[in-house]
């Protein structure tokens, strides 16, 4: 069976959302919040920027197809700690926290990554008004390219069940309403590789919405994290 506890994932991540309309921003925060993490072992940083891609849709029979605009993306900052697997991406009302493997248990993570981090983005006045948590596993497994998925996951159809056909790459995503705040989302891709294996990625992430602003970051984290975790087992284990 496969668990949180036994070191097979390859990130865990949970992310908290604000409210943009509550929190001051600009970019001095960066460097705010690099100067207090650095005592935790965060030693590196690197901006990340993008492109935001936008269609805008018009009624005009002379153009069939619509143009894209592209504009540049909000910038994010990561942050490392290279001896201990920790990361940290933060943005405007957003702040994620990664362990990369070996992932020991929540408890670890809450304690060693999660308090002391978010503790340092409150004391920059950061953080007000929550709007949502996100819990997320990713691993990476490698079979022989004989053996069925569904035979290792409990959540995969299979059409040789049918008699037919041959298991070559896989492409699913699903989202499920589970209690009425939360959002659970799977997606699992595979994909026949070079060396005759089968390469499997799978993701479970379980988002949990604050809609009454009456709970805590502690309480819907837990709540995102509980769900999560007995997804991810119920997937996986055979």
């Amino acid at each position: 069976m496969f668990s949180e506890n036994n070191h097979l994932l390859q990130e865990v991540l949970c992310a908290f959302v604000f409210n943009p309309n509550a929190n001051t921003w600009d970019s001095t925060y960066f460097g705010k919040y690099f100067e207090a993490i650095q005592e935790l072992g965060f030693k590196e940083k690197q901006e990340q920027k993008g492109l935001e891609v936008k269609f805008e849709f018009k009624v005009d029979p002379a153009k069939k197809i619509p143009e894209p605009s592209y504009n540049e993306a909000e910038p994010k900052m990561l942050f490392k700690n290279a001896e201990k697997n920790y990361a940290i991406i933060m943005a405007n009302s957003y702040i994620s926290f990664h362990k990369l493997a070996p992932y020991e248990r929540w408890e670890s993570m809450m304690a060693d990554q999660i308090i002391p981090g978010l503790e340092r983005y409150f004391k920059i006045e950061l953080g007000k008004e929550l709007m949502q948590v996100q819990m997320l596993y990713l691993n990476r497994y490698e079979f022989s390219e004989h053996e069925k998925l569904s035979e290792r996951f409990s959540f995969i159809p299979s059409i040789e069940d049918f008699g037919i056909g041959k298991e070559r790459n896989l492409f699913l995503q699903s989202q499920y309403d589970l209690e009425p705040n939360l959002l659970m989302q799977i997606q699992i891709t595979a994909r026949l590789t070079e060396k005759n294996t089968k390469e499997v990625f799978l993701q479970c992430s379980c988002t949990g919405t604050n809609h009454d602003q009456k709970r805590n970051w502690e309480e819907i984290a837990k709540q995102v994290h509980d769900q999560n975790n007995l997804v991810f087992h119920k997937i996986t284990k055979r």
